[in-house]
């Protein structure tokens, strides 16, 4: 490597290394919460949420009654789903599951789904990574 290059990729790593000193990060805290102090939505017919913004990520907790549906929609952070009770039949792209206790279902980016409740049913679902652009201490 030349002198000129050399000095170029010393002020390269200088300024970088610089900018990255120079950055004053907080870690987040952690907290404890109860669910029931979380306030719960009722984003469609038959169905019940109650959803906590972290700084990475959120988490909904859903109740849904026999018979009831969501719409189909998509979004851009990857969609993680723990299933309690009940059965649900899950639309994820072309695919059709019937998903119930302590099923896992893990929904891609962007991928279009939406579910329907063969019985009541509950779940829990965890969207991220990274922060989506949602209300961050908002619990809705």
């Amino acid at each position: 490597m030349n002198n000129t290059k050399k000095l170029v990729w010393a002020g390269l790593c200088a300024s970088l290394s610089f900018g990255v000193a120079a950055q004053s990060v907080t870690p987040p805290k952690e907290r404890l919460l109860n669910r029931a102090d979380i306030e719960a939505a009722n984003p469609y017919e038959g169905i019940y949420s109650k959803r906590l913004y972290t700084d990475t990520v959120w988490i909904t907790m859903v109740t849904i009654g026999a018979g009831k549906a969501s719409t189909r929609h998509s979004h851009p952070d990857e969609q993680t789903m723990l299933f309690h009770t009940g059965r649900v039949r899950a639309f994820v792209g072309e695919n059709e599951y019937v998903v119930g206790p302590d099923d896992i279902l893990i929904i891609p980016s962007y991928v279009p789904h939406y579910f329907q409740a063969i019985e009541d049913a509950t779940w829990t679902e965890v969207h991220g990574p990274g922060f989506n652009n949602s209300p961050r201490w908002e619990n809705q």
